[in-house]
């Protein structure tokens, strides 16, 4: 016979019954409540989002994913449903994640029911596990990229096609540029008595204009092959290539005038040296352009070690700039207004945020008005690891 023991016994057992239950409700409100939200989460996600088992069956499935694959989409294996297929894919990610229990990422082609209409996913799968560790099921995550796709292979066609352009036009305004030109340095020098003083300054501008013409059918080509041409990396003194810059443009600096002050202590740089020879240029051709006419003009050019990385800079203490055009300056075709610029194209800078771009680097402009300018560009120490 069961003795359910004394009174005061079953009164403190009957409260902890009562208390037991009451801690179960409150717990399986919780839980209610943390599944009500997790599919409130899961219903308001836009992605398709399945779960499969070690058998390759699509064990669950969010309404977006029955939308797309159709309502009778759980219960049916992956590769039937995604593609079609009669076994698993030859490079399963499923099985993937199985194996390793890792997360994998990847993009996937998928054709539409009618074999033409093919869509563009980015797909993330990651492993549920067990309580000892191991892969349970596995969940995938799919987001429709084919908006994106066809709009970066609009960008693509439209950069490929505006690359030809400019070839083209480089190479068929270089015949008659020359020509034009060649016939202008003719007539200055055989007819000047016959062109008088007007006719003469008239051929003058046009050669000037012409100089114009070159300068942006070259600009505009050196930014075409931008990121185009492979680069070739060589071990470089970076102080040669100080050197070689200044050298060349040595008539324009001693010209206004400038003071160059040149830090000795500088790398050896891994890059390609004929670009990093053009991007400095441009750097100090717009030193030297935007000087104006203050006393004791002067340009520095120094580096300092930042662990991973150079740092150079290319200081000047002429008019400054802005800084609400510090970005505008690097854009293509934006010039300041504080200077009549007759040479300039808009493209020097844009040039070389290029040029140092495809070396793993960034450049920057600090500066106020009257109170001079400091452009800095950074390029690694090891390109490969940029």
């Amino acid at each position: 016979m069961f003795d359910v023991g004394t009174p005061g016994h079953m009164e403190q057992r009957v409260k902890e019954l009562e208390i037991e239950a009451a801690e179960r409700k409150h717990t399986e409100e919780k839980l209610r409540e943390s599944e009500e939200k997790l599919a409130g989460i899961i219903a308001s996600i836009a992605d398709h989002v399945t779960m499969m088992d070690d058998e390759y069956n699509i064990v669950w499935a969010n309404d977006v994913a029955k939308k797309m694959f159709g309502p009778d989409l759980v219960g049916k294996k992956c590769y039937e449903a995604y593609r079609g297929y009669e076994k698993p894919c030859r490079s399963c990610v499923v099985r993937n994640c199985f194996e390793d229990g890792k997360a994998h990422e990847y993009e996937a082609v998928v054709p539409g029911p009618d074999g033409k209409e093919t869509t563009f996913w980015s797909v993330t799968s990651v492993a549920a596990r067990h309580e000892d560790g191991r892969p349970k099921l596995v969940v995938e995550i799919s987001r429709d990229i084919t908006k994106h796709k066809q709009i970066e292979e609009g960008l693509r066609k439209v950069n490929k096609d505006l690359k030809s352009f400019i070839r083209v036009i480089s190479h068929d305004l270089k015949t008659p540029i020359i020509s034009i030109q060649g016939l202008a340095s003719r007539l200055l020098k055989k007819y000047p008595e016959q062109l008088g003083e007007r006719g003469c300054k008239y051929l003058e501008q046009i050669n000037a204009s012409i100089h114009r013409v070159e300068i942006l059918v070259s600009d505009l080509f050196a930014l075409s092959r931008s990121g185009r041409v492979a680069s070739t990396f060589e071990d470089v003194p970076f102080l040669k290539i100080v050197e070689e810059v200044s050298s060349a443009l040595q008539d324009r600096i001693e010209g206004k005038g400038i003071e160059l002050i040149v830090e000795p202590n500088f790398p050896r740089i891994c890059c390609d040296r004929r670009r990093i020879y053009q991007a400095l240029e441009n750097l100090l051709v717009n030193a030297i352009k935007y000087m104006g006419n203050i006393e004791n003009p002067r340009i520095e050019i120094g580096c300092k070690d930042l662990g991973s990385l150079y740092q150079f800079y290319v200081r000047d203490n002429g008019i400054g700039i802005d800084p609400k055009y510090h970005r505008k300056i690097f854009e293509m075709f934006h010039r300041l207004k504080e200077i009549k610029d007759e040479e300039g194209t808009g493209l020097g800078l844009a040039i070389v945020e290029r040029i140092i771009s495809d070396h793993g680097g960034k450049v920057w402009v600090e500066s106020e008005k009257e109170k001079g300018a400091t452009f800095y560009f950074t390029l690694p120490k090891d390109p490969n690891a940029a």
